[in-house]
């Protein structure tokens, strides 16, 4: 039977990723998040529901429970076994390339999730490279056991459907700690194996580690890309292509993401006025720093200091 052919290779918002899942009773869904479990019995692929290529901005975590599949991952190819955690990154092209008698818990969480729920993912940045070199990972026992009861906790608060300010906080802590459990085992798998690719450590991977440290010591008083590049004594777009490259994010979308975060941390848990913030975080005026909280956050200051 020869293989259907697509006309491109779609990259789809998290709430049309919904209808290629195939719905299930079980699963929970909440803006900018998807969590459910998917199984094939005897190769076929019908319930896995990701055999043709997609891409989403968001990450996928999934954790393999029993027998095997193949997770192909723009041009590299992962087998998963039980055990097995897999992490696809955001904009990455993937599809299941072969399925074999298997279970699987699929976590998808939007990168829009993490920003607008202030996710603090500075403490994360430096392992995000190494990340992208640990994609695949054979837990032990106990650690894979523990990342599908984060996952599963995070679906029990949302099932619980509390619609309060404490729910957000609960969600923001256990994903959070998703991630720092994710960055644990990427430490133990890259010091243990050894098996970091040589790239990780090549000259993208020194730049992005130095703006990473130039970010966090000078983000309060400058946003501006060329600032980093004439720091880093390269072009503001060949410092661009660097950072993309080696994080999959923009050395702007870090900044802004860095500012943002700062703000609304100011406004929700500071005494301090929408003024006071805007000259701490060096804005020229109220105004502009309004102009711009609004068109990354969708929300004016007072607005997001009300909540």
């Amino acid at each position: 039977m020869e293989k259907e052919l697509i006309k491109e290779i779609p990259c789809l918002p998290l709430d049309k990723l919904m209808s290629i899942f195939k719905p299930d009773k079980d699963d929970v869904y909440r803006h900018g998040l998807l969590i459910g479990r998917r199984s094939a019995v005897g190769g076929e692929h019908a319930d896995i529901s990701f055999v043709h290529p997609f891409s989403v901005n968001a990450f996928i975590l999934i954790c393999c429970d029993r027998g095997e599949v193949s997770i192909s991952t723009n041009s590299e190819e992962f087998d998963l076994k039980p055990g097995t955690l897999y992490i696809n990154f955001p904009g990455q092209i993937m599809r299941a390339s072969r399925v074999d008698n298997c279970a699987v818990q699929v976590a998808v969480i939007d990168l829009n999730l993490i920003r607008d729920m202030s996710l603090d993912v500075k403490p994360m940045a430096q392992k995000l490279l190494a990340l992208k070199y640990a994609q695949c990972m054979q837990l032990e026992p106990e650690a894979f056991k523990e990342t599908e009861c984060l996952i599963d906790s995070i679906a029990d608060e949302i099932r619980n459907n509390e619609e309060d300010a404490l729910s957000n906080d609960i969600l923001r802590c256990l994903i959070s700690a998703l991630f720092f459990k994710v960055g644990r085992a990427v430490d133990k798998n890259t010091g243990e194996t050894k098996k970091l690719d040589q790239e990780a450590f090549s000259k993208n991977a020194g730049y992005f580690k130095e703006f990473m440290l130039l970010l966090g010591a000078n983000y309060k008083k400058e946003r501006s890309v060329g600032f980093y590049a004439e720091q880093m004594h390269l072009s503001p777009k060949y410092f661009t292509t660097l950072i993309k490259k080696a994080s999959g994010q923009t050395a702007a979308d870090w900044i802004n993401h860095y500012v943002i975060l700062e703000a609304k941390n100011l406004l929700k848990y500071s005494t301090m006025n929408v003024q006071e913030i805007a000259y701490s975080l060096n804005f020229p005026n109220q105004s502009f720093f309004g102009k711009y909280f609004k068109h990354h956050t969708g929300m004016t200051p007072s607005q997001y200091k009300r909540l």
